[in-house]
C-alpha cells in the first residue's frame, strides 16, 4: 500500500518535471530551427539576386547547424575559399604558440629578426606587439598602386624582399592603430627566422596538428575561380589575378573547419591556454578604420583578433576582404554560436552584398 502511495505522489510530479524540461528543451530547439531556416531562405535569396557566384556558409549553435554551399548555375563549384585577412587571427596564433613556448616575445624589437627593417626609419623601435596590433606605422605594402597593378597582370611576386620594397621608407601613426597588411608580412618572416623554416610549411603543420587539415596558405589549386564587380550590372572573371599574400591573407579553407577552429580556439581551449587568449582580446580603438557591419561595428583590435558590437552582442574573430574573397568567421560566447561565411568574389557591389546584407541577416535572426 505505501509503494503505491509512492508511486502516485512521486512519480507523477517527476513526470511532470520531465515533460515540462522537455517541451521546453523543444520549444528552445523550434525556435533555434526556424531562424536557421530563414537565415538560409534569406541568404539563398540575396545570392541568387544578386549575383553572387559561391557561398559557402556554416551557423553553427549549442542545439542545430546550419550548412549552405550556394553556386551560381554559370559557375564551377567551389572546393576551398580564400578567407583574406581572416588569415590574421590565424597567423597570430601561430606567433603566440611562440610566445607560450618561450621563442618569442611580444616586446622584442622586430628587427632583431628581420634586417630589412633598418631600411626603415625608426624601424628598429617597431615590437612584435605592435605588428600584431596594428600600431607599427608601418606602410601598407598592399596599397602601393605598382603592387596592384602585379596583381591585376597575373604576376605578383611572393617573395618577402619585392614585398618589402612597396613599403615606404619612413613611419606613420607609430603608436596608434592603422592597419597594415606589412605587419603580418614582417611577423611572417620573423616566423622563418625564429623556426628556420618556410612560414607556410610553419602555418600548416601548426594547425595539422590541431587536427585542422583543411586549413592551407598559398595557393591550394589553380582552377579556383574568383569575380570582382563594383557595381550591379556586371561582374568580371578575375581568377587570373594572383595576390600571392602569405600570413597577411594568404590562407584557405571552408566554414565548417574555422567554426571548428572557433571552438577549438575559445571554448575548449586547445590551441593556446586562456591565459594567451586574454592576452590576445587586449584591445585597442580602431576610431575611423572601424568597419560598419549592418547596424553594428568591428570597433576594436586585439592582438591579431576583431572585435564586432552587434545589437547589443559581442562577436570576436575576424573579416577579410581581398580582391578575390570575402571571408567572416566570429564568435559568440553568451550564446556559444560559431558564424563563418566565405565567398569568391569582391569589389565594391559584392563588398556590400556580403557585410552589409549577407553578414546582418544571419546576425539579425540569431
Amino acid at each position: 500500500m505505501f509503494k503505491n502511495t509512492f508511486n502516485k505522489s512521486v512519480a507523477t510530479p517527476l513526470l511532470l518535471l520531465f515533460f515540462s524540461l522537455f517541451s521546453s528543451f523543444c520549444s528552445k530547439k523550434t525556435v533555434v530551427t526556424n531562424s536557421l531556416n530563414r537565415i538560409e531562405k534569406r541568404v539563398l535569396k540575396l545570392a541568387k539576386s544578386n549575383n553572387l557566384p559561391s557561398l559557402s556558409l556554416q551557423v553553427k549553435t549549442k542545439d542545430a547547424v546550419l550548412n549552405i554551399d550556394y553556386v551560381h548555375p554559370e559557375t564551377s563549384p567551389q572546393p576551398i575559399y580564400g578567407i583574406g585577412s581572416a588569415t590574421k587571427f590565424l597567423s597570430a596564433m601561430l606567433i603566440f604558440k611562440l610566445v607560450e613556448d618561450e621563442q618569442l616575445n611580444l616586446k622584442d624589437k622586430a628587427a632583431t629578426y628581420v634586417k630589412s627593417l633598418d631600411a626603415i626609419e625608426n624601424g628598429n623601435s617597431i615590437s612584435v606587439e605592435q605588428l600584431l596590433n596594428h600600431t607599427s606605422g608601418l606602410s601598407d605594402y598592399t596599397a602601393n598602386p605598382e603592387w596592384r597593378k602585379t596583381v591585376t597582370r597575373g604576376n605578383s611576386s611572393k617573395e618577402f624582399e619585392t614585398k618589402f620594397g612597396y613599403i615606404s621608407s619612413t613611419l606613420n601613426n607609430h603608436g596608434s592603430y592603422t592597419y597594415s597588411n606589412s605587419n603580418y608580412l614582417i611577423l611572417q618572416k620573423i616566423v622563418e627566422t625564429v623556426l628556420n623554416q618556410p612560414y607556410d610549411l610553419s602555418f600548416e603543420t601548426f594547425f595539422e596538428n590541431q587536427g585542422l587539415q583543411n586549413i592551407k596558405l598559398g595557393d591550394v589549386n589553380k582552377s579556383l575561380q574568383a569575380f570582382y564587380a563594383e557595381n550591379s550590372d556586371a561582374s568580371s572573371d578575375v581568377s587570373q589575378w594572383q595576390e600571392n599574400y602569405g600570413f597577411d591573407g594568404g590562407a584557405y579553407s571552408v566554414p565548417y573547419e574555422l567554426n571548428t577552429l572557433l571552438q577549438k580556439f575559445f571554448v575548449e581551449k586547445t590551441i593556446l591556454t586562456a591565459d594567451t587568449v586574454s592576452q590576445m582580446t587586449d584591445w585597442i580603438s580602431m576610431g575611423a578604420m572601424a568597419i560598419p557591419i549592418g547596424e553594428g561595428s568591428i570597433s576594436a583590435y586585439g592582438n591579431g583578433v576583431m572585435k564586432l558590437l552587434y545589437k547589443g552582442k559581442e562577436y570576436l574573430g575576424h573579416a577579410g576582404g581581398t580582391f578575390k574573397y570575402q571571408s567572416f568567421m566570429f564568435y559568440n560566447k553568451e550564446d556559444d554560436i560559431a558564424i563563418s561565411i566565405l565567398t569568391n568574389c569582391s569589389g565594391k557591389h559584392y563588398s556590400n552584398v556580403f557585410f552589409q546584407e549577407i553578414v546582418p541577416i544571419v546576425l539579425d535572426n540569431l
